[in-house]
């Protein structure tokens, strides 16, 4: 099915892991969280941001070990401000309410971008799923910020992913996330 593997293939942004300044994981699925803290771990940035949507912060707390934190400012906070960063860098996370005007890929980058203008970093690696992340290049492009900035852009190893490049088109789960992925690209053509 080579066109089926093209039309997926198109959407996926794939660099290597280099060593840069921060590495920032983009809120969603949950599998892009591990996957940021692993190659934390293995030293590939001095710096990690988690982005953490309103409806994975008990998730997250539970998986980081128990984060308390992160809980009582999601309790103090209202459900429409409930997106936060956990700003790592150090053992433990800075919590910090992220500021999103609304909820989408590109008012997450620019919050991003308004969060690091005190300390802008030189290279950023950009983690999310493997078909999100034209999207995400798209969006880099179009805010000033990211600009003069080294952007990697890395997808959760297939592995880990739930989504699967190969044969995706055999599963409804993945055929749904692929031409919402597409509508969302166009859209946000239109509207960045």
């Amino acid at each position: 099915m080579p066109l089926l593997e093209t039309a997926c293939n198109f959407l996926v942004r794939e660099d290597a892991p280099e060593p840069c300044d921060l590495i920032f994981v983009l809120a969603g699925r949950w599998e892009r969280k591990p996957y940021g803290l692993q190659l934390f771990s293995q030293s590939l940035a001095p710096r990690l941001i988690i982005s953490t949507g309103r409806f994975e912060v008990r998730q997250t707390a539970a998986a980081l070990g128990n984060i308390p934190e992160l809980l009582a400012l999601r309790d103090q906070t209202p459900p429409e401000r409930r997106h936060f960063w956990l700003d790592f860098k150090h053992d433990q996370p800075a919590i910090v309410v992220a500021g999103l005007k609304r909820a989408s890929t590109f008012w997450e980058l620019h919050a991003l971008a308004s969060y690091l203008e005190a300390e802008p970093p030189t290279s950023i690696t950009v983690i999310s799923t493997s078909i999100h992340l034209r999207r995400v290049q798209l969006c880099c492009a179009r805010i000033p910020f990211f600009k003069d900035k080294v952007i990697r852009f890395l997808p959760v190893p297939e592995q880990q992913s739930s989504f699967r490049r190969e044969k995706w088109w055999k599963r409804t789960d993945h055929w749904s996330y692929l031409v919402s992925e597409y509508v969302k690209l166009v859209g946000y053509g239109v509207v960045y």
